[in-house]
């Protein structure tokens, strides 16, 4: 339920799920099947804050990100088919928890209205209101409108206070039908606490016959489990009583939703037992193999919306990228897929660059990072370097999964060759990686004197190759930027064909195959 895209929870889907912004009717699922494993972390490290308003807020933040999943079409704040008034100003730089990267906030209660048209081509899908749930003071909404839906919204105290974090809270109408087309909803801000904000994000249309999602529940732990949330008090019991409240409140969640959505009863077949985990906290093999079944036995209650057929949304489209597999030599070294090596790249202060590799086995784990080095020279310059997703397969880096340099920089040795990141302790990496499309980060931080780097030249595959200014033909081995000399962003910078640069250092990834 925390904020920022590196938690790994609902920003990541809201930022990386894909979902169509464009299209209209007939408004039908996307994106391939969805199975959530969440909770015991929110419970055991945020729940000490307050139990019962962490619950909340996590379900907050289940309920909008299985919401989105299902969406067929997404209006950001920034469409066309919302009219704002002049109580509401664009909110940029909020991708760390938003659809987009803005929100519209409102601050005050004056003329504080936003006015959604429904399509002309509207078919009676669920309609779903999405604004930022607060972890202080918020504001009500009040929705009314020429589509005749009423009803109030909060926004106000969802998140516990002492996190400095937000969640968002989702309104889903439900009772439309194809006639109210064209046909307005109006959300009016009609309170605000003391210093209080209501964000508006985005709307968006859920598919009539949505893909599948399975929700996990949360494994009540074995004794030693608990252990590990120093900040989670009282008695074990009274930890497992926690848990199974908020299981109740997932499969309530689950109930408001059709039969697409099952809940997977992985407390059921853990059932605390020692036996199945290899610490109390997580399952072994045994204890593994035991959740497969449950999510199993979930995908087998899926119920489709529909009739069989092409539109029972079993299996929609979804971003599957096969046909081609990359062999990985254990222990081999592999950088981007490049046409030839390139001059030798002079280390400048600053210097950004992303270079894509892509994973195609689900055996494979990067273990160690390296440069390589053409030109000793006789200062060594320094260096950060970690790895981002892309889970979408959008063609441009998305989130740092990992900065081999987060505890400073690294000094790149004077020596020619692979100058590799430590094999263990302070700035070692080792990623287990799903099969995808990634992007391989370096920044300079010194320049050092006389070192050169061996380059890539293009093209590279996954670059931009036409320039949009003058239509020729742009060769790039990677996206340079300069971006000063502190830490890697958590969230890459949104690139363009601007970006598109040649003669990359030759960044490489050591892989092995478990």
């Amino acid at each position: 339920m925390l904020q920022g895209r590196r938690q790994g929870g609902f920003a990541r889907i809201f930022q990386e799920a894909g979902k169509r912004t464009f299209g209209g009717a007939p408004y039908v699922g996307d994106g391939g099947g969805l199975l959530m494993c969440y909770g015991i972390n929110d419970l055991g490290t945020t729940g000490p804050l307050g139990m019962t308003q962490t619950r909340g807020a996590f379900i907050h933040a289940m309920r909008a990100a299985i919401s989105l999943w299902r969406a067929a079409r997404v209006f950001d704040n920034t469409d066309t088919s919302i009219v704002y008034g002049a109580g509401f100003a664009l909110v940029g730089n909020t991708a760390e928890w938003s659809f987009g990267s803005s929100t519209r906030n409102a601050t005050s209660t004056g003329n504080a209205t936003f006015t959604i048209t429904l399509p002309a081509d509207y078919d009676g899908s669920p309609v779903v209101i999405c604004l930022d749930g607060q972890n202080g003071a918020g504001g009500t909404v009040t929705l009314t409108g020429s589509a005749g839906v009423t009803g109030t919204v909060s926004t106000s105290n969802i998140v516990p206070a002492g996190l400095l974090s937000r969640t968002k809270v989702v309104h889903r109408i439900t009772n439309l039908t194809p006639a109210n087309a064209g046909q307005t909803i109006v959300g009016t801000v009609t309170s605000l606490g003391a210093g209080g904000t209501v964000a508006f994000d985005a709307w968006w249309i859920e598919a009539k016959a949505a893909p599948p999602v399975i929700v996990c529940d949360i494994p009540r732990l074995a004794t030693a489990g608990y252990g590990f949330y120093g900040g989670w008090s009282g008695s074990e019991a009274a930890k497992d009583a926690d848990v199974v409240a908020t299981n109740d409140a997932i499969k309530a969640l689950a109930a408001e939703f059709d039969g697409m959505v099952q809940v997977a009863d992985l407390d059921a077949a853990l059932s605390k037992d020692p036996t199945l985990f290899v610490d109390g906290l997580h399952p072994n093999e045994r204890g593994a193999a035991k959740c497969a079944d449950a999510v199993l036995a979930a995908i087998s209650r899926l119920q489709p919306t529909s009739g069989l057929g092409a539109t029972a949304s079993f299996n929609v489209p979804s971003p599957r990228i096969g046909g081609l597999a990359r062999p990985r030599i254990q222990g081999g070294w592999y950088t981007a897929e490049a046409r030839a090596e390139g001059p030798a790249y002079t280390p400048t202060i600053g210097d950004l660059w992303f270079i894509p590799l892509m994973i195609t086995g689900a055996r494979d784990v990067i273990v160690r990072l390296a440069i390589s080095v053409s030109a000793a020279g006789s200062v060594s310059p320094t260096l950060r370097w970690g790895l981002y997703d892309d889970v979408g397969w959008t063609g441009q880096p998305q989130t740092l999964i990992q900065e081999a340099t987060s505890g400073g920089v690294f000094t790149v040795p004077l020596a020619t060759g692979l100058q590799q990141s430590p094999a263990s302790g302070a700035g070692a990496i080792y990623l287990p990686l799903d099969p995808g499309l990634y992007w391989l980060a370096i920044k300079t931080i010194t320049a050092g004197t006389g070192q050169t780097w061996r380059s890539l030249s293009g093209p590279v595959p996954c670059l931009p190759n036409v320039r949009l200014s003058d239509a020729s033909l742009l060769v790039g081995a990677g996206f340079r930027f300069n971006q000063g000399t502190g830490a890697l962003p958590g969230t890459a910078p949104t690139v363009s064909d601007y970006q598109v640069a040649d003669e990359a250092p030759m960044m490489c990834a050591q892989v092995f195959v478990t």
